[in-house]
């Protein structure tokens, strides 16, 4: 984003009225709407401590390249990125500690384990994840996501008991 637009843009929001209170600490969520790769047809809200809204923001974390959002440089994994390319066995293995290191920056999430399998092909890569909330009400859950280079899909969300 160039200068020009970063500047109209603050110009602007100096000239809004705040209507509603800052969220208090620890948790600055409201609401949000429901989106893996896209937005909800229907535009949905999800509680955003819920497991979907969880599984989502993980799916939109790895689906994004790192620096290509203009108000966090430091968000993201382009997962698809690791399709459709010769790795090694360390690769994989430093590839599961970029995940889980990367999923340790929403505060949401109290532990995550990863699993990382390229298919035989190369063309996809599977990733097993374990996530435990850090609120403990929401309680932990699976997840299963398949990266090819045009997508990342979610696979599957089980509860774990």
């Amino acid at each position: 984003m160039s200068k020009t637009a970063k500047d109209a843009i603050a110009s602007e929001l100096a000239l809004l009225t705040q209507s509603v209170s800052f969220p208090v600490d620890p948790f600055g969520y409201g609401s949000d709407i429901s989106c893996d790769s896209d937005i909800d047809p229907n535009v949905a809200e999800v509680d955003p401590f819920s497991t979907l809204a969880i599984a989502q923001a993980i799916v939109r974390r790895l689906d994004t390249p790192r620096g290509s959002l203009p108000d966090d440089k430091d968000y993201g994994i382009d997962l698809r990125a690791y399709a459709n390319r010769g790795v090694d066995t360390n690769a994989i293995e430093s590839l599961a500690g970029q995940i889980r290191s990367e999923l340790e920056n929403d505060d949401r999430l109290g532990s995550v384990s990863v699993t990382v399998r390229p298919d035989s092909t190369g063309k996809s890569i599977g990733v097993e994840l374990a996530v435990r909330p850090a609120d403990p009400q929401t309680g932990g859950f699976g997840l299963t996501l398949s990266a090819s280079s045009a997508s990342i899909l979610l696979e599957e969300i089980r509860s774990e008991i």
